[in-house]
């Protein structure tokens, strides 16, 4: 089983720099204008090293140049070994609801899955790739791995609630007005507490899978170039945030699809053929805020059993019709599901979109979605119902899938699909990294 600990963090001087304007998003969120936004605000943005720029392999040694020139200008400091808990605090989309959420960062000792770290979705090679030409290049964990455990004793938040009411020794509110909190834990009574609480206690990856298949790849490579290996190494393990299944403010956000590619007929063979499978509602349309907020609320309406979606066929002449699908009782859909799944799997909503519709009605299986090009993704309910002159599409609304079921995805052994689970808010990088020299 893997281990929790504490770690030398590697934080920003907030003598030298505003935290707000070093800190950037997750690298796979950073899209067209923002990276240069986010250099904009300051030379020593965390973008420089987590989303280098350059041509070919030499963006990672200009990352990794940034990081030794910062760290020698005094701009990021070195922490002797600790825990530090994260606190962001947020308005929940759509109900504008505050909460916060509140996790460990430590660094987790690197299992193969299965081995008491669970995944829950597939990855694809790209991405892992250049995260690893990365981490060879600077030596360090640049953002942390989003983890969750079952805190069922309490024992975590036991600590939190002890050591929060301090003053934070980092707080910065970022672009989108979530405030980041930090608090530095070194006292023996609440690290033996925090490593006590973790010991043999499976995590699931929540956010994060490709740069846990990364560090096993680089933790891999090490040990083979290595005639000794202890398993203490700093490779052994990966900056992980460990949030509990019970905190209040574990928020997963639905993402919806957007078929594009498509022809009026296929629009109407599709609503035709649905039938065999769903109860179909037609909704009055009307402007798209409102419908997407309308569909949203009726999908939502039942939790668990049966599977709900919401279906906007948009035409090519720029008319549109609204569905709401609702999956008929009985099980008579089965027998078009993947037997070689788990039960678990083909219970989600998702599973249920993507077999019965993309793949079985639209001919968009896994390897044309691994592809990319023909389904789009977004949180936004209104942007995914929103049409496109001139062209037919299809979108697809989904209720969040709850923390149980994907649970119990994991514990089956087997894998969502990608893009299954938003958990809102994303981690921010550059509160604190984990350097492995």
């Amino acid at each position: 089983m893997a281990e929790f600990l504490p770690f030398h963090g590697l934080r920003y001087d907030t003598l030298k720099v505003n935290l707000a304007d070093v800190l950037a998003p997750p690298y796979d969120v950073i899209k067209g204008a923002m990276r240069a936004e986010l250099e904009a605000r300051s030379s020593y943005n965390v973008v420089g090293v987590e989303l280098p720029e350059g041509e070919g392999d030499a963006k990672y040694e200009n990352a990794a140049h940034l990081l030794q020139q910062w760290k020698s200008d005094g701009v990021l400091v070195r922490d002797d070994p600790a825990f530090y808990i994260y606190e962001q605090e947020f308005a929940v989309p759509g109900s504008g609801e505050t909460k916060q959420r509140r996790g460990i960062l430590g660094a987790l000792t690197l299992e193969e899955f299965g081995q008491g770290v669970q995944p829950h979705e597939h990855t694809l090679s790209g991405p892992k790739e250049d995260r690893l030409k990365l981490l060879r290049a600077t030596r360090t964990n640049t953002s942390p791995i989003f983890g969750l455990f079952a805190d069922d004793d309490g024992w975590v938040e036991s600590v939190f609630t002890a050591v929060c009411v301090e003053r934070p020794i980092a707080e910065a509110r970022d672009a989108e007005g979530i405030t980041h909190r930090l608090w530095r834990l070194t006292d023996d009574e609440s690290v033996n507490a925090i490593v006590a609480a973790l010991e043999d206690e499976p995590i699931l990856i929540a956010d994060g899978h490709h740069r846990y298949e990364t560090a096993l790849n680089y933790r891999n490579e090490q040990r083979a170039a290595r005639h000794e290996w202890s398993g203490g190494e700093a490779a052994n393990a990966v900056l992980m945030m460990c949030v509990s299944t019970n905190d209040n403010g574990l928020i997963v956000l639905p993402t919806h699809r957007v078929v594009k590619g498509i022809q009026d007929a296929d629009l109407t063979r599709l609503l035709e053929s649905l039938k065999a499978y769903f109860d179909i509602e037609t909704l009055d349309q009307g402007e798209v805020a409102a419908q997407a907020a309308e569909l949203t609320q009726r999908i939502n309406q039942s939790a668990g059993d049966p599977a709900r979606l919401g279906m906007q066929l948009n035409y090519a002449d720029g008319h549109g019709a609204s569905y709401l699908l609702t999956l008929r009782p009985g099980g008579g859909h089965l027998a078009d599901m993947d037997a070689q799944r788990s039960s678990a799997y083909n219970a989600l909503d998702v599973t249920i979109l993507h077999t019965l519709i993309l793949d079985k009605q639209l001919g968009i299986g896994p390897e044309a979605l691994a592809a990319g090009g023909r389904v789009a993704y977004t949180i936004d309910a209104a942007e995914a119902m929103k049409p496109i002159s001139g062209e037919a599409t299809a979108a697809f609304l989904l209720r969040p899938t709850p923390v149980q079921q994907v649970r119990e995805v994991a514990a089956a052994g087997d894998k969502m699909p990608q893009k299954s689970t938003y958990f809102y808010p994303k981690l921010v990088t550059g509160m604190v990294l984990r350097p492995l020299d």
